[in-house]
């Protein structure tokens, strides 16, 4: 049971810490309105994974993924409305 525990909170972190990276280039996007030197093509291919993922996770049911997954597509989908309000409506 404790290394259950340990494995989850391990799983946690490590979905916040890629959640978190994203959250920088969300900032400076929206700061700089500027959204120019990011890729459209790969933000929606990295959709389409985390979209995927999330699926399976659900599918499986690890609520660790799940939760990760979610999270991360709230961050690449902030990041394609900014590039979209900045770069897709010139």
């Amino acid at each position: 049971m404790f290394v259950q525990t340990v494995f989850e909170f391990l799983g946690i972190a490590g979905s916040l810490i890629i959640c978190g990276s994203v959250i920088p280039q969300v900032i400076k996007t929206y700061r700089t309105k500027s959204a120019r030197d990011l890729s459209i093509t790969y933000l929606m291919t990295l959709m389409a994974g985390i979209i995927l993922l999330t699926i399976y996770s659900v599918y499986i049911r690890d609520l660790v993924f799940i939760f990760g997954n979610i999270l991360s597509m709230l961050s690449v989908g902030i990041l394609m409305i900014l590039w979209r309000r900045y770069c897709g409506m010139r």
